[in-house]
């Protein structure tokens, strides 16, 4: 009976996000059908059609969205080494103080559960730049440079 109680609280917790009935279907095992109807309750709409980004190389196509990605990556880094809970209570927790930070962002739950699962798989890591030390986020196979755009441009 407890382990429904939380399947089902962790669910309402994910749709208040508006994350994607995928995800919250592969985090919870809750039917789609049933998930579908919860978010068109809670929010008086379908959620969002269309494929979930798959990359987090995907999400960060522009300079100002690669900000945002590199940020919530932070905010997942520290929470992630600063708890004991499961995977998707983290990213939960970082979204939170991600958007506490930065209530103007783009970035939606679904995005930034694609960006945790990169940095948890180790498709993706934070680096400190060499000059500045600001936080940079890499892409294991393919980035090289472990600076960041300012002092990139500036070389």
């Amino acid at each position: 009976m407890l382990k429904t109680f939380n399947q089902q609280s962790l669910a309402l917790e994910l749709l208040k996000r508006h994350a994607r009935i995928s995800i919250v279907h592969k985090e919870t095992g809750i039917p789609k059908p049933l998930l579908r109807n919860t978010y068109r309750e809670l929010h008086g709409r379908s959620s969002r059609p269309g494929a979930l980004k798959y990359s987090t190389q995907g999400l960060t196509r522009t300079s100002r969205k690669y900000k945002e990605v590199t940020l919530f990556a932070v905010c997942f880094e520290k929470v992630a080494s600063n708890s004991w809970e499961n995977n998707i209570r983290k990213v939960i927790n970082a979204f939170d103080i991600y958007k506490k930070s930065y209530p103007a962002s783009q970035l939606d739950f679904s995005s930034a559960w694609v960006v945790a699962r990169d940095q948890q798989l180790g498709i993706t890591h934070i680096v400190r730049c060499h000059h500045c030390g600001v936080a940079v986020l890499l892409n294991v196979r393919e980035d090289d440079l472990e600076r960041c755009g300012v002092c990139k441009s500036t070389v």
